[in-house]
């Protein structure tokens, strides 16, 4: 038998869709998109609700948790990152996957990309009088997937991406090894930008 770490990198992070009473919306969008943005991503927020600034008709929760949609943490499938695959085989219990030995690295090319899920085709919550809202907590890092047991030496030849649609951006869920799916086990990165808007 074989054992194998396989880890994400480069970039991706905290991707979210939900949605908001369109009376909410409207409120805010009369505001402007940046003072909308402002708020949502305000390391104060709870404080700002609190101290009843907002209204509390149009108060909102953190970003992060307004996400009846759909709720992301892993890479994009684009050209920068890649899939390292480290042989962990002859590990003893303790020792840590990602100090396995490297045997190669996948770039996320399209040859690679699987299937691709639509986080609205099985949810009805933005339909009717529903406004979409994106969040996005752009990182620098990785993510691991499950770990990958073979009765034979890893083949690159037999690994797809299974991909959710984030906006213009396909994040990755997990890993599909010759017809056995190996989930994302989540993002952990630095962050690099942030961003939450309403689609009206």
């Amino acid at each position: 038998m074989f054992k194998y770490h396989l880890y994400g990198s480069r970039y991706g992070g905290e991707h979210t869709i939900g949605t908001i009473p369109i009376d909410v919306a409207e409120y805010w969008l009369d505001k402007g998109a940046d003072a909308f943005e402002d708020y949502m991503l305000d390391w104060e927020h709870d404080e700002i609700n609190m101290s009843g600034e907002i209204p509390e008709k149009y108060q909102l929760p953190n970003w992060y948790e307004v996400d009846n949609i759909e709720h992301l943490c892993s890479i994009e499938f684009e050209d920068a990152n890649v899939i390292v695959v480290q042989d962990i085989t002859n590990q003893k219990e303790g020792d840590m996957p990602w100090n396995g030995k490297v045997i190669t690295e996948i770039d996320l090319k399209e040859d690679l990309l699987g299937t691709i899920t639509n986080p609205f085709e099985n949810n009805n919550d933005w339909k009717g009088d529903n406004v979409l809202v994106y969040g996005q907590s752009f990182e620098k890092g990785g993510c691991n997937f499950e770990t990958l047991i073979t009765e034979e030496p890893f083949d690159a030849s037999k690994v797809k991406c299974d991909v959710t649609q984030w906006d213009t951006i396909l994040m990755v869920d997990g890993i599909n090894y010759d017809g056995e799916f190996l989930s994302n086990e989540g993002m952990e990165g630095i962050g690099k930008s942030m961003s939450c808007w309403i689609d009206y």
